[in-house]
């Protein structure tokens, strides 16, 4: 018998708000690699990281705009997508799937030179 597993869906979801970004795809189109931009909305909550979190990056990241995302599992994002948010670029660097308690966590980190 599967325990059962609290779900925090419903606690996360009071929390989200809309959110609006651009999802950056590459493709190739004569040899050339070209950036394709898809509108993406969902629900979800960003926030900075924890001065704790943070501490733990490498010292030179440490400096840079890194955020989480609380968001349903309708979110789909892969580690390393660019996502674009107020004209800031961010890579996804980590998910972790929770969505057995109704919830994906994303870290994103400001993307440099993409």
């Amino acid at each position: 018998m599967k325990p059962a597993l609290p779900q925090m869906g419903s606690a996360v979801a009071a929390w989200m708000q809309p959110l609006e970004f651009v999802l950056v795809g590459k493709e190739v189109v004569d040899h050339l690699v070209t950036e394709t931009y898809i509108n993406k909305r969902s629900f979800g909550v960003r926030a900075p990281l924890k001065p704790q979190e943070l501490a733990l990056k490498p010292e030179g990241q440490r400096a840079w705009r890194w955020e989480q995302i609380h968001a349903l599992p309708t979110l789909q994002l892969a580690v390393d997508d660019i996502i674009i948010f107020s004209d800031f670029r961010y890579r996804v660097m980590s998910k972790q799937n929770f969505s057995e308690y109704g919830y994906i966590l994303y870290d994103i980190c400001e993307a440099f030179g993409t």
